[in-house]
């Protein structure tokens, strides 16, 4: 078989490192062309792909380059639409990071374009590739605790990941959309995978209560790191120094509430706080035959059959920690579907129904209203 030849536009931490085990997978891949606007991160590219990379001016030439087969998207979320459809237009299969666009207008673009192209589309919901999530979706199709009622989910961050959200790029909505559409899209995802419908009605409260200028002095009251990091200032392994988390100009939630009901009758609340003393990323489902309660931070899923003598079950499952294991997982599906064309597991339309869902209960944050997703469904 013939290498595929890639082209990676985004080369910062996430996209270097989404390609470094890309690449572990099958010496017939090859990162042939590179775009990112910032220097340090060509020079990281150039280090780890050889300094002859083809390195382009802008994404239109990368994606034009006519030995390419295939387009690798880690930019920020503004820019997914346009390099996305640009892509399609030159007849390139498409890898593309998690939002998939800043609004629904984007978003239908996106689809249409890619209808248009016949190429594969993958977006990067590493979650629904972690082994910890596909064996609560088993368990759960299964029918083990019957028809889902009722669940709850959450995203609950570190409060020094918290800090790096709320100094990077990410704090501005112009960049990245909203705090639930950037971070928690993930686990929109995942629930909407799980109960297997769509959301019909969203509301949601939240705001910026934490990360404001008259909480700076928390930064020097908690005892630094052995390493002498100060909190809410820096993460392990990242490249980029940030800006204070409590004095940058910000305009996303640092916490937030969301009620959502799906069409099949299934009722959810998710909780998401970016200044966690004890971060969680969490479900607990409630069946009409037991319930089932996880956390993938610490890789734990228990089951219990409603009965007076049922006793928690622990269900077995590899991965754990923030992605679950589903990074290894992706890379092997994609490298898969670069070589094979396998059909991606997680393809656009779930990309867009997560993004939509996420529109909604932001449209219901900032309206202060119960918001029907009809319209949106109708659009799609």
């Amino acid at each position: 078989m013939k290498t595929v030849h890639i082209g990676a536009i985004g080369c910062g931490n996430f996209g270097l490192s989404i390609i470094r085990k890309l690449l572990a997978c099958d010496n017939r891949l090859k990162v042939s062309a590179i775009y990112d606007p910032d220097p340090r991160s060509v020079a990281d590219a150039k280090a780890l792909l050889g300094a002859d990379i083809t390195v382009c001016a802008d994404h239109r030439e990368l994606v034009n380059l006519p030995h390419l087969q295939w387009v690798m998207i880690a930019s920020w979320n503004c820019y997914h639409a346009e390099q996305v459809i640009d892509a399609f237009q030159a007849g390139k299969h498409v890898f593309c990071q998690k939002p998939l666009a800043l609004s629904a207008a984007e978003g239908l673009a996106m689809k249409q374009a890619w209808e248009k192209s016949g190429k594969m589309f993958t977006i990067g919901f590493t979650l629904r590739y972690s082994p910890h999530y596909r064996k609560i979706k088993q368990v759960v199709a299964e029918g083990a605790i019957g028809q889902i009622l009722s669940m709850e989910f959450n995203e609950t961050r570190d409060f020094n990941h918290g800090g790096y959200i709320m100094g990077n790029w990410r704090r501005l909505r112009k960049n990245a959309g909203t705090h639930l559409l950037e971070k928690c899209c993930h686990d929109i995802d995942l629930v909407n995978w799980i109960v297997g419908a769509r959301a019909r009605r969203v509301a949601s409260f939240g705001g910026l209560d934490f990360f404001l200028p008259e909480n700076e002095h928390r930064i020097n009251e908690i005892p630094p790191r052995s390493d002498g990091k100060r909190a809410y200032c820096t993460r392990s392994g990242l490249r980029r120094s940030v800006e204070n988390p409590f004095t940058a100009e910000k305009d996303i939630t640092d916490n937030q509430v969301a009620l959502l009901e799906y069409d099949n009758g299934v009722r959810a609340t998710f909780h998401t706080n970016c200044n966690a003393a004890i971060p969680e990323r969490r479900m607990y489902i409630l069946g009409t035959l037991g319930a089932l309660r996880a956390d993938v931070l610490t890789g734990t899923i228990e089951m219990k059959r409603i009965g007076f003598d049922a006793e928690l079950e622990c269900l077995s499952t590899e991965g754990k920690g923030g992605h679950g294991g589903g990074d290894q997982v992706l890379t092997a599906e994609l490298a898969d579907s670069m070589l094979r064309h396998t059909p991606p597991s997680v393809g656009l339309v779930e990309g867009l129904e997560a993004a939509i869902t996420c529109f909604a209960v932001d449209e219901a944050l900032d309206t202060g209203t119960v918001v029907d997703l009809s319209p949106y469904w109708e659009a799609f």
